[in-house]
């Protein structure tokens, strides 16, 4: 029998001091995390790893193609049976017998498919066009083998590929391979890991895993190829550094009194950056590192904004990177898919002991911008390619391709220009789309605009597609029972059929409209008077009861931890939501409705803080920045109405801010919860949770000259 790790021996001793004790369902709890009983954590670690079936080794298929036979020719067709996968795949019917002389093979993630310009544009059209370009249109074929969502499975789709007869696969991969490694490590590793060290141990565990099971991967993708004698290209992602903002959160759970400590250090250094004082704010941001461990982005961002605003460039794209990486640990919430720094480490050491093989993007972005950080020049958004950054890389690739096939050296650079960028209207499609994807990942209003003015400037007839698309968002009746969702379908663009109207949610989409009312003005076309005229008609409080806690009105607060309840496909993919009621992660919540100028609203609210305050608080209320109410809250459920006068109420979006009270932070006990999160499949609560609203309803209010607060009844039986 073997030695249990030693990792495991704290775990091992409460699980027999609890066996011995009254406290069975603990004890349960216990067993299952350890293992010793079948559990639904080891399901979706085993679903994690295998998101799909399509990729399971399989003699007879290679992705959603399988194998067809006529007598001498074999070649592979879509099943039908895997028709609600085929999306994910190039929109290809049948892959033929090999008939070129050479066959290159691309196999990768939603990067390698070309995210937001797939079908139209693709790496596997751009890396084609190259080579035909070098060998002859009749000399070698492309063969698209990128998945969109592809992770860990990439193993058995590349072991499947040399079915196929390839001369060269490439696989461009990365972006995916995160919270699998954690997950495979064990429920039980996971809970002894933050018992002794926190947060910060959950981090360090996580990067190692991860570059485990990178190397692991290459190694063993490496041998399988090495032994049929096919050369392999592994290409190492970027990630968007220059644009890319995670969402600024609190720290974790900390140990006793460092939470305190850490939001009061995240003040004074927000407050010195916007006074200029740039040393200041470097020094209390690197005392929040200190503090958490490098566990958050907060203070990373705020010393790259030093660094920038110093000119320190390599400086500025080290602290990047920090952020980047700082998140690796967090399965609390949707994280943009990205390649770590442990992930770009481990396949660059492995790929090293099998090829040379290797097209390294950081690298080879970083010599492209002389030195620059990558940014929208090179990205759509977290990690997908622009056209000029899927030329760059696809000529990287072809330039390895050549020098395997001829023997000689094809600079990426002359490449590059064998390359037909897509044409005007596609890029106008795409940057479209980018400003859509990037406003609903909480991005800047400045990246957003930019994104439709390039829109715009790319190609005129986008702005019938985006006024389609500022009434879409704007009516009450469901997307596909609009006429603008009609409209933009006949439009026959398949990238609007695939992006915009197969993942498109309704919301209030305030910064987005407002950036695409801006770029439409600039090309001499208004639709701002429609917009606040059909958001009235359909939205104001003067009309009907709003929920506030709607996602299509919850989402404007820009609080992407926040929101996480409401998001509708989260259901799609969890047995449990996150939390069946609002739950305030920050000192300030934000919320929206549409209301008419000088119009009363009631506002119902029923609240809770989540743990006691600090101090004797109250509970603060604000309608369009000015103070309209307050309330001594605690933590029993009450209801509470506030009664807004007309002349804190303006025409069209008004925004509500609740400051709740600084809690007393409980520590790191409730760390001690996560293993049972995740046994349930529930989002772990790695952060103290502030305040928690059940209800928060908007409605026409009577006439009133002041704001009124006030308790009318308390509902501490509602469940948690």
């Amino acid at each position: 029998m073997k030695t249990p790790p030693g990792n495991l021996k704290s775990f091992a001793n409460r699980l027999a001091r609890h066996a011995l004790s009254q406290k069975g369902a603990e004890a349960l709890h216990l067993l299952r995390n350890s293992g010793l009983l079948e559990n639904s954590a080891a399901r979706a670690t085993v679903q994690l790893e295998h998101r799909d079936d399509t990729s399971l080794e399989n003699p007879d298929r290679i992705g959603i193609w399988e194998r067809k036979k006529e007598g001498d020719q074999t070649y592979f067709v879509r099943n039908k049976e895997m028709a609600r996968h085929w999306n994910f795949w190039a929109n290809v019917c049948k892959i033929g017998p090999k008939k070129a002389k050479y066959r290159v093979i691309l196999i990768g993630e939603s990067v390698a498919r070309g995210f937001l310009y797939d079908p139209l544009f693709t790496p596997a059209i751009a890396l084609q066009n190259i080579l035909q370009s070098v060998l002859g249109a009749e000399e070698v074929e492309v063969v698209d083998l990128a998945r969109t969502n592809l992770g860990y499975e990439v193993k058995d789709l590349a072991v499947s590929a040399l079915q196929l007869d390839p001369d060269i696969v490439i696989i461009f991969c990365g972006n995916n391979w995160d919270t699998c490694a954690l997950q495979a490590a064990g429920v039980s590793i996971v809970d002894t890991t933050l018992r002794e060290h926190g947060v910060p141990g959950l981090k360090a565990m996580a990067e190692k895993e991860l570059a485990l099971h990178v190397a692991r991967l290459v190694s063993y993708i490496s041998t399988a190829y090495r032994e049929k004698n096919v050369p392999l290209i592994w290409m190492i992602p970027e990630f968007n550094l220059g644009d890319w903002r995670d969402p600024i959160t609190n720290a974790p759970y900390l140990p006793e009194g460092m939470n305190l400590e850490w939001i009061t250090l995240r003040e004074g250094a927000e407050n010195a950056l916007r006074d200029g004082d740039l040393i200041k704010a470097a020094r209390l941001a690197q005392k929040i590192v200190e503090l958490d461990q490098a566990t958050s982005v907060t203070p990373f961002y705020i010393l790259a904004e030093c660094s920038q605003r110093s000119g320190e460039l390599e400086a500025t794209r080290k602290y990047l990177e920090l952020a980047r990486d700082a998140v690796i640990w967090d399965t609390s919430k949707n994280t943009a898919p990205r390649t770590y720094s442990s992930t770009e480490r481990a396949l660059g050491e492995e790929v090293a002991k099998h090829s040379d093989l290797l097209v390294d993007l950081p690298l080879l972005f970083k010599e492209y911008l002389n030195g620059g950080i990558p940014d929208r020049r090179l990205f759509v958004d977290y990690c997908h390619l622009s056209s000029e950054g899927i030329q760059i890389a696809m000529a990287a690739a072809a330039s390895c391709v050549l020098r395997k096939f001829k023997g000689a050296e094809f600079s990426w650079q002359a490449l590059m220009e064998r390359c037909a960028l897509p044409l005007p209207e596609i890029e106008a499609e795409a940057s479209f789309l980018a400003a859509v994807h990037n406003s609903h990942w909480f991005q800047s209003y400045e990246l957003i605009h930019h994104y439709c003015r390039r829109a715009v400037a790319s190609w005129s007839g986008i702005a019938q597609v985006m006024s389609n698309f500022v009434d879409l968002q704007t009516r009450r009746s469901p997307m596909f029972m609009c006429r603008a969702a009609e409209e933009i379908s006949s439009l026959g663009s398949p990238l609007m059929q695939r992006y915009l109207l197969r993942f498109n949610y309704q919301r209030l989409d305030g910064p987005l409209l407002e950036a695409i009312v801006c770029a439409l003005e600039n090309s001499g076309t208004s639709v701002r008077r429609y917009l606040n005229e059909l958001r009235r008609q359909e939205h104001s409080v003067s009309h009907w009861d709003v929920d506030l806690l709607d996602f299509y009105y919850c989402s404007e607060g820009l609080q992407q931890q926040e929101i996480m309840w409401t998001v509708p496909h989260l259901s799609d993919y969890l047995s449990h939501k996150p939390n069946h009621y609002y739950k305030a992660y920050w000192l300030e919540s934000r919320f929206a409705f549409v209301g008419d100028a000088n119009s009363p609203v009631d506002l119902r609210l029923t609240c809770r803080l989540a743990h006691p305050a600090l101090y004797q608080e109250d509970t603060l209320l604000y309608i369009n920045g000015k103070p309209a109410g307050k309330a001594l809250i605690g933590s029993e459920w009450s209801t509470w109405e506030i009664q807004v006068p007309g002349n804190f109420v303006q025409d069209g979006i008004n925004t509500i801010s609740i400051k709740w009270p600084v809690p007393n932070f409980p520590g790191l006990k409730p760390l001690e919860d996560i293993a049972a999160d995740l046994t349930e499949e529930m989002f772990p609560e790695f952060f103290c949770v502030f305040g928690e609203i059940h209800t928060f309803v908007a409605s026409r209010g009577q006439k009133t000259q002041t704001a009124h607060i006030e308790a009318v009844e308390e509902l501490s039986t509602v469940s948690a």
